[in-house]
């Protein structure tokens, strides 16, 4: 594995059985992610991202393959190491936000940090600040409820960064969101990956996340199709633009 490669998989699939009936959901996939890489995966629905994500996220266990972590096999972790490995070192973001609605914006960021041991004091600064960060700082104390779609999804990334993962999954984190807010999610979650060296992952559908992405990967049929750069895509559109005309 490469020095600069955090996430690997080797020949991923995923099988689903109903009755009589056999979906191979993920076919085999291979790709190596690099560390502080701003990557999109892009693919009709149903073309088996969603799955992916939950296999490099460790939410699910492939039926064949693996998945290595800065070179170690999660499923080969136990049960206890991978719930410390998905508190501590992925962070997740949503498309539905998953924010607990009982909570205000500030509980919801420091709830990752109690479950690991912190002091509500040491969670209220660290939350309060990381809440600031993200454009929040005048609304930690407010609900789910009282906030747009756009600031829920501000503190779902705030909650995401809680415990200062290694990696951000996002997964359509824009999906639910006007064409302007969602163009500054992508743009906070560009800024995160440049100045604090995260390496983000996002699932979309969303063209203007291409264009901030460093590669892109297109998934079709449950198969990694191809793997663009930025430029590569750039180019790509360039001449359909051209060839449009």
């Amino acid at each position: 594995m490469a020095a600069d490669t955090i996430i690997r998989t080797e020949n991923v699939k995923k099988r689903y059985v109903t009755g009589d009936e056999v979906l191979w959901a993920l076919k085999g996939i291979d790709l190596d992610i690099r560390r502080g890489e701003f990557i999109s995966i892009m693919g009709p629905s149903g073309s088996g991202k969603s799955t992916f994500f939950n296999q490099i996220g460790a939410l699910d266990v492939p039926t064949e393959g693996r998945v290595l972590f800065e070179g170690q096999s999660v499923f080969d972790m136990s049960e206890r190491q991978q719930a410390w490995f998905r508190c501590n070192r992925i962070g997740y973001i949503f498309q539905t936000f998953n924010l607990i609605q009982v909570m205000t914006a500030l509980q919801n960021v420091t709830l990752p940090m109690v479950f690991q041991g912190a002091s509500k004091e040491e969670a209220a600064r660290r939350g309060t600040a990381i809440l600031e960060r993200v454009g929040l700082g005048h609304r930690i104390h407010h609900k789910p409820f009282e906030l747009s779609g756009g600031q829920q999804q501000r503190v779902a990334v705030a909650r995401a960064l809680a415990n200062t993962p290694s990696v951000v999954l996002a997964d359509e984190p824009t999906g639910n969101l006007d064409t302007q807010t969602g163009s500054e999610i992508i743009e906070l979650l560009k800024q995160l990956n440049a100045e604090n060296g995260v390496t983000v992952v996002c699932s979309t559908h969303d063209p203007k996340m291409l264009r901030r992405s460093d590669r892109i990967c297109w998934m079709l049929d449950g198969r990694l199709d191809k793997v663009s750069t930025r430029e590569e895509f750039s180019l790509e559109a360039m001449k359909q633009d051209t060839q449009g005309r």
